[in-house]
């Protein structure tokens, strides 16, 4: 279970989390980080009271915190801290908020934004959505070559890559990256046998359809027997590959591709834990799909022959350290895994409520998540996105409609089904419910043979 006085929370943006915080009077210290930056912010009672950024502190570092995309945000006790910010949490939001608008209508005007958002998304797999806005940059663009080489990449027909590695050469023919690029490509032509291709997953040569190793970057595709008996030969593309398809699952956690990407990238670097913990997700993401079900059990059975008693030990306590499942024995076909377990956070500040609703739901073979607040509530879905949510509506500082409209607004959790638990049996309560996004409505004190029931409804 995730260590109450450090919570991770992903998926959400950082106003969301500070409104949050603000509204529960939360003391807090805030770890903000991207790729490449790393800031602080200091909440006491709900209020902003200083920041740290690089060489910045309190006002500037905060408005220069509260501008940077894709964040992380990890939260822990407040330490003494020394109150350096005296304008409130609003005006600080609203002018942060201006400061972004203005940068992002600066760069829309150059074009740079549609670029840097088809590399992101052809590095998170969506081709389709990075071909349109490659063709919008090109059209004003025609002489950059970055552009002309990522609209090669994204693309599965040998003569429109061909064509767009061969506008790259006339406008920079000397350029190291547009050398690379075209030697891949006549590489790959020489091996393919002319039908469907992919791309490689590390370093986007084109590749036979069937292809399991590419022959460029050597990465192996899928999990294998010779994958996993294979030795690392370079690291390079493979440690790229982790730090591209971290940020991709940090930003759609849901999204299994990312994982699975994640598993092969690790694997390739000999990280056997980190390889069979995103395989692992896969499975419980996609565990309808029983090609990764298939992966795991080999993965697994190949782990367990290959260690001794001293090592499997060992690697217990490591996966012990790393929250990953201990599943040593290993599983002989797909058909062996267990049904994976529906899950069930519950949202509400009475423990005996929360008791109650535990045992029952526990009986009923579902995993429960708990959390007494709205900000508990987000770290614990970005932990673990549950099946289902029951929300009560009373809850400390902010109520369950507000945090409901919350999460409906996000988009990896807003299809999650929700169900509002209050010991309010009126109308009105029941109407702000359904117009806030909620499912259903249970009134307590409630049958814990109905609330079954009605969760049997959605999941």
């Amino acid at each position: 279970m995730q260590d109450p006085k450090n919570k991770v929370i992903d998926g959400f943006s950082l106003e969301n989390i500070l409104q949050i915080s603000s509204l529960e009077n939360k003391s807090q210290t805030m770890r903000i980080s991207t790729i490449d930056r790393l800031g602080y912010l200091y909440l006491e009672n709900g209020d902003l009271i200083n920041a740290r950024c690089g060489e910045l502190n309190g006002y500037d570092a905060a408005i220069e915190i509260l501008c940077w995309d894709n964040v992380q945000i990890q939260i822990s006790e407040l330490n003494e801290h020394v109150r350096n910010i005296d304008v409130s949490l609003m005006k600080i939001l609203l002018k942060a908020g201006k400061i972004r608008d203005d940068r992002q209508s600066e760069i829309h005007e150059q074009g740079i934004d549609l670029l840097d958002q088809a590399i992101e998304d052809a590095e998170s797999l969506q081709y389709k959505k990075a071909h349109q806005n490659l063709v919008l940059y090109l059209k004003k663009h025609k002489d950059n070559v970055a552009g002309w080489i990522w609209y090669s990449r994204i693309h599965s027909k040998l003569d429109v890559m061909k064509k767009a590695l061969d506008v790259a050469y006339r406008i920079s023919p000397n350029d190291p990256f547009v050398i690379e690029e075209r030697d891949k490509y006549f590489t790959s032509v020489e091996r393919l046998t002319g039908g469907k291709i992919r791309k490689c997953l590390f370093c986007w040569t084109a590749l036979d359809i069937k292809t399991h190793q590419c022959h460029h970057c050597k990465g192996f595709l899928n999990i294998s027997r010779q994958a996993l008996e294979a030795k690392v030969q370079n690291p390079a593309p493979f440690k790229t590959a982790v730090t591209r398809y971290t940020k991709v699952s940090q930003k759609l956690p849901s999204f299994a591709a990312a994982h699975y990407c994640l598993s092969l990238a690790y694997l390739n670097l000999g990280n056997f834990t980190q390889a069979l913990h995103h395989l692992d997700k896969v499975t419980k993401l996609e565990p309808h799909k029983t090609v990764f079900a298939d992966q795991l059990s080999l993965f697994m059975n190949f782990m367990a022959s290959k260690v001794d008693t001293e090592t499997v030990v060992e690697e217990v306590e490591t996966n012990k350290a790393s929250n990953i499942p201990d599943n040593r024995e290993g599983r002989a076909t797909s058909a062996a895994l267990p049904a994976a377990k529906k899950t069930v956070l519950v949202v509400e500040d009475s423990s005996t409520v929360r008791k109650v609703i535990s045992i029952a739901l526990g009986r009923n073979g579902y995993e429960i998540l708990e959390a007494v607040d709205g900000l508990e509530a987000l770290s614990r879905m970005s932990e673990q996105r549950p099946d289902l949510i029951l929300l009560d509506v009373v809850l400390p500082k902010m109520d369950g409609f507000k945090i409901l409209s919350i999460m409906k607004s996000n988009n990896d959790f807003k299809d999650i089904p929700v169900i509002m638990l209050t010991s309010k049996d009126g109308f009105i309560n029941k109407v702000k419910g359904k117009m806030a996004g909620a499912d259903a409505y249970l009134t307590k004190p409630f049958d814990p043979k109905k609330m079954i029931s009605e969760i049997e409804k959605y999941i």
